[in-house]
C-alpha cells in the first residue's frame, strides 16, 4: 500500500511530462460500472412508479382531459380561415420610386 500511495497523487498516478509539457493519456472506460448503474435504474423504475403530482391552476385542481374534451380543445386551437383572400391592388404592385445615384 505504501508504494501505491507514493506513486499516486489524489488517487491517480502523477501526470506524465515530456519537455516540460503534460501528455494526455486516454484510459479505456470500464463498461462494468455502467451496466451496474443501468441495472439499478431498471430496478428503481420497475419497483414502483412515483405518483403523479396534483396540478393546481389558479387554486383549482386541474384534471387534464376531464376539464375539456379533446374535441373542444382541438376546435379552440384551429385557426379560422378568411372567406375572401386579400389581394394587393394592381396599381401598387408595379410602382417604382426612382432614386437617382450620387
Amino acid at each position: 500500500p505504501d508504494q501505491e500511495r507514493a506513486e499516486t497523487r489524489a488517487g491517480h498516478p502523477p501526470a506524465v511530462k515530456a519537455g516540460g509539457m503534460r501528455i494526455v493519456q486516454k484510459h479505456p472506460h470500464t463498461p462494468d460500472a455502467k451496466e451496474e448503474k443501468d441495472k439499478d435504474d431498471q430496478e428503481r423504475e420497475s419497483s414502483s412508479s412515483p405518483p403523479k403530482p396534483t396540478v393546481f391552476i389558479s387554486g383549482v385542481i386541474a384534471r387534464g382531459d376531464k376539464d375539456f374534451s379533446p374535441a373542444a380543445a382541438q376546435v379552440a386551437h384551429q385557426r379560422p380561415h378568411p372567406s375572401v383572400e386579400k389581394l394587393p391592388h394592381p396599381q401598387h404592385v408595379n410602382q417604382h420610386i426612382h432614386q437617382p445615384r450620387k
